[in-house]
């Protein structure tokens, strides 16, 4: 009876726990070791097959491989590097101006990239849902600052330049962000620019009732016009489609809804209904005990005499 704990490495091709575990898509497992830094080492390769030239379709040969390194989302409280064994063929075409070519995955990493797409997802996700700073991730990562950011950037231009998050709003949140304490000079200058902010925010839920708060924008600024600014960039349609505008106690962005979003209805949002509601009570109870201080100080005065 064969051992069950043995890997399919061990009886020829590849072993379909360990690509389970690594969990990229086309790629079989071929090694794994700790190096001396701590980091885990994965090296992976895609099955020999059959390809033809990007540029002339002509049945290509194969050209052994070259290995590449790329740096993938931390597990097992490590930082993780996949040494990608990357097939390359050469054209046999003589007139072909392609020559020689490595294979390309992009769900794996883009062209030259330092940062696996997974890994890139992974940053973005912890500076979005969890507060990180680049910093931070590039420490979970074991990589340079400009390693992270030159890899995420890029990702999150286009995600911003993309009109389409804006589509299907009809709840919209706005409130004001400060984001920093420091300097108000240019970027380029050494400072870091603006530091008053305004958010928009799609507050829309979906078929159950629920709601998944999207952030949809942040513009440079903290006032009615730049609010009113940004509602006009939108569009007609987009304005039509607003049925609730919520809001902090900030008259501004009032005004901004009154001229921009008139068919919309206007509500307090929930987080300073209960802010106004506990300063309120507050007051109410500072009031009181200054009141109770004066009677026992008029009290005092009466026995004094």
């Amino acid at each position: 009876m064969d051992d069950p704990t043995l890997c399919c490495l061990a009886r020829g091709g590849y072993c379909n726990r360990c690509d389970l575990i690594i969990g990229v898509d086309g790629l079989h497992v071929t090694a794994a070791e700790r190096d001396a830094r701590g980091r885990l080492v994965v090296t992976v390769e895609s099955e020999p097959a059959v390809m033809g030239c990007p540029s002339c379709g002509v049945l290509a040969r194969g050209h052994g491989r070259d290995e590449v390194e790329l740096v993938d989302a931390p597990v097992f409280g490590a930082p993780v590097r996949i040494r990608w064994r990357k097939r390359r063929w050469v054209c046999p075409d003589l007139g072909c101006p392609v020559g020689s070519f490595t294979e390309q995955d992009e769900s794996v990493a883009a062209p030259r990239a330092k940062l696996t797409t997974r890994a890139c997802r992974w940053a973005i996700e912890q500076i979005r849902r969890e507060h990180a700073s680049v910093n931070g991730v590039r420490r979970q990562l074991g990589t340079s600052w400009s390693t992270v950011w030159s890899s995420i950037k890029p990702i999150l231009a286009a995600a911003a330049d993309d009109e389409s998050r804006f589509e299907g709003v009809s709840i919209l949140g706005v409130d004001e962000h400060v984001w920093h304490h420091v300097s108000t000079k240019p970027v380029q200058d050494g400072g870091r620019g603006p530091k008053e902010l305004t958010g928009m925010v799609d507050l829309t839920r979906d078929e159950h009732g629920k709601v998944h708060a999207r952030l949809l924008d942040l513009v440079p600024g903290r006032s009615g016009e730049t609010y009113r600014a940004w509602l006009t960039e939108r569009g007609e349609a987009f304005r039509a489609g607003v049925e609730i505008a919520t809001l902090d106690p900030f008259h501004g962005y009032k005004n901004a809804i009154d001229d921009q979003l008139e068919d919309a209805r206007s509500v307090l949002d929930a987080f300073h209904v209960v802010k106004v509601r506990h300063e309120a009570l507050c007051v109410r109870m500072e009031v009181r005990d200054l009141h109770r201080l004066v009677v026992a100080a008029a009290g005092l005065k009466l026995r004094a005499a």
